[in-house]
């Protein structure tokens, strides 16, 4: 009796000692359960208030991360969770893409009209921005496995949004299916590395321990099932046929948030876990399996969008791509590339919020569906022109925008490693990466070409909303800025991470 009472005192002490690692994720569900409760009044008054108390919980947010000091960062929680520099500077990205979410939803008629779960909605970004902390978070495979399913179930519902159509009905299914197909795989995959290793604490010393002694071609199995489920949220090469559908379907605020949440979290955890792999038998392996997948993603994502027509589809392969760019960065061991991997996440909210908003807009305003129906709308309307063409310049990774020195990190990160390794694989991505590139400019120039050198034969008096306007400036600001001064940035960047353990 004396051993249980000692042994739930300790558990007691260690909750409280690491209580401070969840303030961030209690504070957003706290916001979760009020939506959700005011969603049961009936009055429009009240229901005009939801999206801003959804900001208003969001915001608290990421001024709470932005500060820090709610934890000394060096008291995990319970070996499931920990707050370091990695994870707060995360949480800092996954606020502001949940903040963007919801002003672009506020801009977005169809959800304005929308008679049921129009609540929920807000409801579940909010969620699902919690999810997205915790994977953030998580040392624990379980725990990552939790956060993931958090995750992927607020995404299947916020997929059917506009439940009565059809291809938002075509989107969530598909999405639901490969899913659950991932999550089957992924799971199977930890258990393997449990018994291998003994432990589900992916960054302790025992699993380290554990990987140098088990069967390298056991372990190289358990990976390839462990990251098939982390693939899967970042629209990787093979598990990326969920993107074009989804983005198809979805509305557009929830399509940024797709293209921009998870996959930053996903780098996040994989990050992490890839990390515990460089002593091991198998560390050859998972490099060669990751090398592998980034030139398969980035191949596919580039090529597949040249034959689209479709301005989401387009956008779809083009998310593909980047993470593709993504793993690559995750390969150069040896080197400081944590730093530039954050970078290009920043730069990568940025310009996906940019882009898509710009698509709501042209489909809202302007009745665009197709590549062609943007012919002469840069004339027509030169603000939209212009911004276009800064956010695809950006995508495509020219100068003078930031998207040019999120490349520029990655690649010369991968080129550090390969002089520091030898290793071929970092040689041929790097190479890839830098074709593909110039791919990519063939289908985002396509957008400028119709915008400008099209005629539009519409005599409709087109107009964006200020709102819109100030949105789109305030996007496309850091991009210009991060350019000319992206140290501003990676000093910041490093500071955090300093506190990583």
């Amino acid at each position: 009796m004396n051993e249980q009472a000692v042994y739930l005192a300790e558990q007691l002490n260690a909750i409280v000692a690491g209580a401070g690692t969840l303030l961030p994720e209690l504070l957003l569900a706290f916001f979760f359960l009020l939506l959700v409760t005011l969603d049961l009044f009936r009055q429009h008054r009240v229901k005009r208030l939801l999206p801003w108390i959804a900001l208003t919980g969001l915001f608290w947010v990421l001024v709470l991360q932005i500060l820090g000091g709610y934890t000394s960062g060096d008291e995990p929680f319970l070996n499931l969770l920990i707050s370091d520099g990695l994870a707060r500077y995360g949480g800092i990205l996954f606020s502001a893409a949940g903040i963007f979410t919801v002003f672009m939803s506020l801009q977005l008629k169809n959800l304005e009209k929308l008679e049921e779960g129009r609540g929920e909605f807000y409801a579940l970004v909010v969620v699902l921005v919690l999810g997205l902390n915790l994977m953030a978070k998580s040392t624990n495979l379980l725990m990552v496995f939790l956060a993931i399913e958090t995750v992927s179930i607020a995404s299947y519902i916020l997929t059917l949004t506009f439940k009565k159509e059809k291809r938002a009905v075509e989107a969530g299914l598909k999405y639901v299916l490969y899913g659950a197909l991932s999550a089957g795989v992924m799971l199977y995959g930890m258990s393997f590395f449990y018994g291998l290793t003994g432990t589900l604490v992916y960054t302790s010393e025992a699993f380290a321990l554990g990987l140098l002694q088990a069967d390298a071609l056991l372990v190289t199995v358990a990976t390839i099932l462990v990251l098939a489920g982390f693939f899967f949220k970042i629209s990787a090469a093979p598990f990326h046929f969920w993107a074009p559908d989804v983005y198809q379907g979805a509305p557009l605020p929830v399509v940024a948030l797709f293209s921009t949440g998870p996959k930053m979290a996903g780098i996040l955890v994989i990050l992490r876990f890839v990390n515990n792999f460089a002593d091991a038998d198998s560390f050859a392996d998972v490099q060669l399996l990751l090398g592998v997948a980034a030139i398969a993603t980035l191949a596919i994502g580039n090529f597949t969008a040249l034959w689209q027509r479709s301005p989401r589809r387009l956008l779809a392969y083009s998310s593909v791509s980047h993470a593709g760019f993504l793993l690559a960065a995750l390969l150069a061991f040896g080197t400081n590339y944590t730093s530039g991997v954050l970078f290009y996440l920043t730069v990568l909210l940025f310009m996906n919020f940019g882009i898509f908003l710009l698509l709501q807009v042209a489909e809202e305003r302007f009745g665009v569906q197709t590549l062609e129906d943007f012919s002469g709308l840069g004339r027509l309307q030169p603000y939209f022109g212009v911004v276009s063409i800064l956010y695809l310049l950006s995508l495509t990774g020219l100068p003078p925008l930031a998207g040019f020195m999120g490349k520029l990190l990655i690649f010369s990160n991968v080129w550090e490693a390969y002089t520091l390794s030898g290793n071929n694989i970092l040689l041929v991505l790097l190479m890839v990466g830098i074709l593909l590139t110039g791919v990519a400019l063939f289908y985002y120039i396509k957008i400028p070409y119709y915008l400008f050198f099209k005629r539009n034969q519409s005599q409709e008096n087109l107009v964006i909303s200020p709102s819109n306007k100030l949105l789109l400036a305030l996007f496309a600001l850091p991009l210009l800025v991060l350019f000319f001064k992206p140290d501003l940035l990676l000093h910041w960047i490093e500071q955090l991470l300093a506190q990583t353990l």
